[in-house]
């Protein structure tokens, strides 16, 4: 081993948390974290999400720590190029490498070319897959999976893969190349280049080729959605679609994109999705853009609180807490509520699910389809409960997992991920981004 790739990957593993405790917790809660002037506690609730005061144990000490309210407006990046930390406990990780690189090339791919209708560029996918396996490993800090993920990430970068070359913005086929992009390649590799960034040195000139094309992916696959809302005679009528869970990987490639380049503004911009999802739920929980899909209803239900998991543990890592943020009495509490109430009664979604907007290949809304063991729809639960032991909406799952044999086949699944939390990882992790297991654990 390398005594300078180990003197920094030892370096970064053992680094306290930032300056959000001891003296600096003290402080009068109306200082902004980067500035320390006064707001107006009355204008601190205004147009922006607020980010609520939570009392956490950290992952680096046993200590209790309070977290200050914050203006998510003022919010500025405290640990620049750590998306995501490599834990200090590492049996929950992967670290060993499982495959070589001659057997394992992910080799770049230069074009998107993602149908116009229902789906994506499955190529994309199958590269994710084949990345992983030096991505997991190198989450949890082996140094030759760290160089194997530098060297696919510098291959593409250098080739200037992953271009968006056939349709316009606003066709069909753009949002399909977009999230192809976003889910795919730029947050899944962003990530990996994070964790890279924390194990190894990287020259400079590599540096800059990496992120100028990092830069570039995310810039040219954005989601136009920031500033429309649904206007359609339809339940979604009147929503953000920045709240649409094509918008959510989006904002996670800007947010992640953000922490690397150490730019506030883009790391800030996820928040705006993040308040809007939580804001135009209905008061039931349910979140009308994605439970009108028909059979796909609780699919992309829980692919949207996976994604807005991804964006409050980026904040969270950076010394933000965004899970408790409320808008009226409605929180994310309330969206995983409404998840488990559909898995003891699953004719809760039926009244939005016949709209079967976009359902894809699930054309039944009454057989809503849910992946047992799928990342996609239960890595958000991992973070959550992890989190919030002791809330009702978990307290729940336990008091169900006691009577396992006379549940339905939807209670089943979901008490058998809460079991599994701390036993079993996920086979995919894109619309995670990282494995839950290893890094939205508490």
């Amino acid at each position: 081993m390398d005594k300078n790739h180990r003197s920094k990957y030892k370096q970064n593993r053992h680094d306290p948390q930032p300056r959000d405790h001891s003296k600096r917790l003290r402080k009068d809660t109306l200082h902004t974290h980067a500035r320390g002037h006064r707001q107006d506690t009355r204008n601190r609730r205004r147009k922006q999400c607020t980010l609520q005061p939570q009392r956490r144990t950290t992952t680096i000490s046993h200590h209790t720590i309070r977290i200050h309210i914050y203006e998510t407006k003022k919010a500025t990046i405290t640990k620049p190029e750590i998306i995501f930390p490599i834990p200090q406990n590492l049996d929950r990780c992967i670290t060993s490498m499982y495959v070589n690189q001659t057997t394992n090339p992910v080799l770049p791919l230069a074009k998107v070319e993602a149908p116009s209708g229902y789906g994506l560029d499955n190529r994309f996918m199958s590269a994710l897959d084949s990345f992983e396996n030096f991505k997991r490993p190198c989450s949890g800090g082996n140094i030759e999976a760290c160089e194997n993920v530098k060297r696919v990430i510098l291959d593409w970068a250098k080739t200037d893969a992953a271009k968006r070359t056939g349709p316009s913005n606003h066709e069909g086929r753009h949002w399909n190349d977009t999230l192809t992009v976003n889910l795919w390649i730029a947050s899944p590799m962003i990530a990996g280049y994070s964790f890279v960034k924390q194990v190894i040195n990287v020259p400079e000139d590599e540096d800059k080729i990496i992120k100028d094309w990092f830069q570039k992916i995310v810039k040219k696959n954005k989601h136009l959605m920031y500033d429309m809302k649904y206007k359609e005679g339809t339940q979604a009528n009147g929503v953000p679609k920045r709240a649409h869970n094509h918008a959510l990987s989006s904002a996670i490639s800007h947010m992640q994109l953000g922490v690397l380049l150490n730019d506030d503004k883009l790391f800030r911009k996820a928040f705006l999705n993040y308040e809007a999802a939580i804001r135009y739920q209905r008061k039931d929980g349910s979140l009308p853009i994605e439970t009108r899909r028909g059979g796909r209803a609780m699919f992309y239900q829980g692919r949207a609180m996976n994604a807005l998991s991804v964006i409050a543990i980026i904040a969270e890592n950076q010394g933000y807490n965004i899970w408790d943020y409320e808008y009226k009495g409605k929180n994310f509490h309330n969206i995983v509520k409404f998840f488990i109430d559909f898995t003891e009664n699953n004719e809760i979604v039926f009244k939005y699910a016949k709209e079967m907007k976009a359902p894809g290949p699930a054309k039944n809304y009454k057989i809503q389809d849910l992946n047992g063991r799928s990342g996609s729809n239960w890595g958000w639960l991992y973070a959550y409960a992890t989190r919030f032991p002791n809330h009702e909406n978990i307290k729940r799952l336990e008091k169900w997992s006691l009577n396992y044999k006379n549940l339905n086949s939807y209670q089943k699944k979901i008490v058998s991920n809460y079991k599994n939390i701390s036993k079993i990882g996920f086979g995919v992790s894109s619309w995670t981004v990282v494995e839950p297991r290893c890094h939205f654990t508490k």
